[in-house]
């Protein structure tokens, strides 16, 4: 791992357990084993550092856990569930890793909101694109994908977010087996 990888993953750790506004450069430092002349070769303040953990970290994080949906020859809405069944990929003490950034800075700083936004429509595109396959496979009838897999990330955020309030990985299944309700309701071969 190079100096600027280990200073990216410890700040997205860092960022992730405490907050943005709760976590010092001199943090991340000390936890990298790093002194501030090696932070700043590579970036200008914590905002360009956390900037960067946003593009290679939290993109990286949503691409890999849910491209895994179309490692798929069909039936691609199994697969999906398949994943989100999979509490052991979740973290109900803190939370999403994006959904926990958005809320916390996209109102602060344009920079952040734009960066956080970029994930969030990446995340919406890959279950769009599940959508379509699911479709194309004719699991699924939906008038709408687009809007559907809009509301399929919120789901899955508000699923988080809720089991994240009651530090309870039972109330994250319970909301999902809602989301599982849905669509079977949508499914063309009920």
């Amino acid at each position: 791992m190079t100096t600027k990888e280990k200073l990216l993953a410890v700040t997205f750790e860092e960022i992730y357990d405490n907050g943005y506004y709760s976590t010092s450069v001199d943090k991340i430092l000390k936890k990298a084993k790093m002194n501030k002349g090696s932070m700043y070769h590579y970036f200008k303040s914590k905002k360009e550092l956390v900037l960067a953990v946003i593009d290679v970290h939290v993109f990286g994080y949503i691409d890999n856990k849910y491209n895994a949906i179309l490692d798929v020859e069909d039936k691609y809405i199994d697969s999906m569930f398949r994943v989100l069944r999979n509490k052991d990929s979740f973290n109900f003490t803190l939370g999403c890793r994006l959904n926990s950034l958005v809320q916390e800075l996209s109102h602060h700083d344009k920079d952040f909101k734009e960066a956080l936004e970029k994930v969030y429509i990446h995340f919406e595109n890959i279950i769009l694109k599940v959508l379509e396959k699911a479709s194309e496979n004719k699991e699924i009838e939906h008038p709408d994908l687009k809007n559907l897999s809009i509301f399929v990330v919120a789901s899955i955020e508000g699923c988080l977010s809720t089991a994240k309030k009651s530090q309870d990985p039972i109330v994250f299944s319970n909301c999902m087996e809602q989301l599982e309700y849905y669509f079977k309701h949508i499914r063309k071969n009920k």
